[in-house]
């Protein structure tokens, strides 16, 4: 299993909308864990877009210019990110329309969706959450329910999949998974 969660330079558009006027990743982690959430792999990587990181971005996530200008881009890690997912057959994120759509807005711009080893069960924790409080969840406040306790530094991408791996545990004992 994998949980995985990417940080960007905005909100995504419509699927319709041209691969180059997607935001881009400014970073990326995936953990893989097994059955005891105990993780045994991940894939951490910050990356340079080719637009600038805006104020308001580096506001949510703590992310700056200065730090992704060495950070390689998307391409140059593509295929370590390939063999991370091959044979996985389960991804799990937050919100999974929006991380997978920014990664498959990546993989657009390089002509790689189809040829990416995408797990076949893509699980959505905001999804799964739902019947708690019968609207969608903040990954904040499903933690808040699952352990009790508040996400520190929330907005960056391992910061964000820890916690959630904790929830996914929770969800599963709670037979909402």
């Amino acid at each position: 299993m994998i949980g995985f969660d990417t940080e960007t330079t905005g909100l995504a558009r419509p699927s319709a909308t041209e691969p180059h006027l997607q935001p881009f990743m400014i970073e990326i982690y995936a953990a893989k864990f097994n059955d005891d959430f105990e993780i045994v792999d991940e894939f951490e990587h910050l990356l340079k877009p080719t637009i600038p990181i805006s104020e308001e971005i580096t506001k949510i996530t703590g992310i700056t210019n200065d730090m992704v200008c060495n950070a390689p881009e998307f391409i140059e890690v593509y295929d370590d990110l390939c063999d991370f997912f091959l044979g996985e057959t389960v991804v799990y994120a937050h919100n999974c329309t929006f991380d997978i759509g920014i990664l498959k807005g990546e993989l657009a711009r390089h002509g790689l969706v189809t040829n990416f080893p995408w797990p076949k069960d893509q699980r959505c924790t905001v999804e799964l959450s739902m019947p708690l409080e019968n609207k969608r969840l903040t990954l904040g406040k499903l933690y808040k329910i699952a352990t009790g306790k508040e996400i520190e530094n929330a907005h960056r991408a391992k910061n964000d999949v820890l916690p959630m791996i904790e929830c996914i545990r929770f969800l599963k004992e709670n037979g909402l998974d």
